[in-house]
């Protein structure tokens, strides 16, 4: 893989030189990690993530999801940056949810059924510039599925995680797991509300530490994040002031 920049207007001429991975275990395109976790994690359906019990085995098996999420390097692939302006990002992202509908399931991404997707694009009456290149250079496009899924799938278990009436019961476990995955940008607004629901000290903390600018261990937009939702808490907490 390399990476080539240019000016604006070429996209659709950009070549990502991406080869097209084959997994030794069959025809698959999505790591192993992803293809493998448990059901519904496995096929962004918020639907039924939501109704999920918070037993015993629920939450550790939520604990592993994202364990996996953060600690397999086949989930932080190197994709070539498009060159400005970055439309294609938003192409890749509809080709995306067109393989979400036709294979929802982590472990039902093939190639072949990506190649039959490719044919049905080829097929439109007029697609543009950026649709034909995204059929052209399809390695690409699915090599930048996996991050997004690894985002998706850590956003639905903070989310599912503060939907409890008592997050901070999580503290132990998923104050570090959110801290972690807003430092590398996983998931990062769930898992900052998740610290917010919370509300023990140790959440607290992880959000004193992810809301220092400009250098601290968080991007900027996450730490401006951390901080409105700090700022939220200490408004919450201040009594009004008399006669208010």
């Amino acid at each position: 893989m390399s990476e080539q920049g240019g000016p604006p207007g070429t996209e659709e001429t950009w070549d990502p030189r991406v080869a097209r991975w084959h997994d030794p275990e069959g025809d698959y395109v999505l790591p192993r990690a992803l293809r493998t976790l448990p059901q519904p994690w496995d096929a962004y359906d918020w639907r039924r993530i939501a109704e999920l019990p918070r037993t015993e085995d629920r939450l550790a098996e939520a604990r592993r999801v994202v364990t996996v999420l953060l600690e397999d390097p086949e989930l932080s692939p190197h994709v070539p940056q498009p060159p400005s302006p970055g439309l294609l990002w938003h192409v890749w992202e509809e080709f995306h949810r067109a393989v979400g509908e036709r294979m929802p399931r982590t472990g039902d991404v093939t190639w072949s059924g990506v190649d039959e997707l490719v044919r049905a694009w080829q097929a439109r009456p007029r697609p543009n510039p950026l649709q034909r290149h995204v059929v052209r250079h399809v390695e690409a496009a699915m090599l930048a599925l996996i991050p997004s899924l690894r985002d998706d799938i850590a956003d639905s278990v903070f989310r599912w995680l503060a939907l409890d009436p008592d997050p901070g019961r999580f503290a132990d476990w998923a104050v570090d797991a959110a801290e972690r995955c807003v430092t590398e940008d996983i998931g990062a607004d769930s898992a900052i509300e998740l610290l917010g629901a919370m509300r023990t000290r140790e959440a607290r903390a992880a959000l004193q530490r992810l809301s220092a600018k400009p250098d601290g261990p968080a991007g900027w937009d996450n730490a401006e994040a951390a901080r409105n939702m700090l700022f939220d808490l200490e408004t919450e907490e201040t009594p009004p002031a008399p006669g208010a």
